[in-house]
């Protein structure tokens, strides 16, 4: 049984940066520059799905959602039907203007959340990961957004590397000093402790001090409040903790995708995927991939055909990313299973 009340959505494929550890790069044989305007969310999806959402997290494995044709009008129609549902973007800032961020701003709410992606404190620093980014863009965004919206909540989103290990607290600093809301640092895997055939046993990225390197499967986060305003999403994550707690009972909640903290996932070409781990474009995945691609794409079949699908019915979680990142102990693991 899936979790439907949130969606992560890739609405493009497209960025403009180069990062050396995201798919783009790693496997770019595959890559195919989609996206999914207005036309899709009103035709494909429409207000009816809407009705049944209470979370869309705009995220891309291989893009950033700000390179959508149409996104501020997919965000406005979104907002327009559902003010209260809760839109999370996720993005590395770069390249566009004062005034599209303030026409975002001025669409979103206090039930709303703007993840900036910056593991530097300037541009020297910032492209030492973000490859291609710009950092005056980044800055003049991040000013402008918060010009014209001081409800939405603001997060520097931060990955703990080698080069910036020492700078922490200047990043934070700065942070605050464009008045986010909470500085989040992630402990990822992506390093050649964790994958050594692929990134090698001497890894220039990562960090030498070891608490900042993820000790499981899957990142870790460490979040620091920097104003006192709320986060959105506290019923949620309440709905999220009783299907946890009824593990025990049952198993009617066998990974993440039943709990729903990561969120169903929907990618730019319009296929649908338990989660986006499963959607990666690695070769571990491919029989996912294939499967969505004949099977549950929405430009083929309803959402409803699609979410109603007997397969959701049958224990699917067999592939690496459910058997390494959805054990029954770490989704009794509440760090685990309760972060996006």
């Amino acid at each position: 049984m899936l979790a439907l009340e949130h969606w992560h959505i890739e609405s493009s494929s497209k960025c403009t940066l180069r990062c050396p550890r995201c798919p783009r790069l790693e496997v770019p044989d595959s890559l195919l520059h989609k996206q999914l305007d207005l036309n899709f969310f009103q035709q494909r999806l429409g207000v009816a799905w809407l009705n049944t959402v209470q979370r869309i997290t705009f995220c891309g494995n291989d893009g950033d959602p700000i390179y959508t044709r149409d996104f501020v009008d997919t965000v406005s129609w979104i907002k327009r039907h559902r003010p209260d549902c809760s839109v999370v973007i996720i993005t590395n800032g770069s390249y566009r203007d004062s005034e599209w961020w303030k026409d975002l701003a001025q669409t979103l709410n206090h039930y709303d959340e703007v993840h900036f992606s910056l593991d530097g404190w300037d541009q020297a620093s910032n492209e030492k990961y973000r490859v291609n980014c710009n950092w005056a863009s980044i800055v003049e965004g991040i000013k402008s957004f918060r010009q014209n919206n001081t409800k939405t909540i603001l997060v520097w989103a931060a990955i703990a590397f080698r080069f910036n290990q020492s700078h922490l607290t200047q990043m934070q600093e700065f942070a605050n000093s464009l008045k986010f809301d909470v500085f989040q640092l992630t402990k990822s895997t992506k390093f050649g402790s964790h994958y050594p055939d692929a990134y090698g046993t001497e890894d220039l990225l990562q960090p030498t001090d070891k608490n900042l390197i993820s000790s499981s499967h899957r990142f870790e986060r460490v979040c620091t409040n920097l104003s006192e305003n709320t986060r959105p999403g506290l019923k949620l994550r309440d709905l999220y903790l009783s299907r946890i707690q009824n593990i025990d009972k049952h198993n009617s909640y066998p990974a993440l995708c039943s709990v729903g903290t990561k969120g169903v996932f929907l990618n730019s070409r319009g296929e649908f995927y338990p989660c986006c781990w499963t959607a990666n474009r690695y070769e571990h995945n491919q029989n996912w991939i294939d499967m969505a691609q004949s099977k549950f794409n929405l430009y083929e079949r309803s959402y409803n055909d699609i979410v109603n699908d007997p397969l959701w019915n049958t224990n699917f979680t067999t592939g690496l990313e459910c058997q390494t990142k959805c054990t029954r102990a770490k989704l009794l693991d509440l760090e685990h299973s309760l972060e996006w």
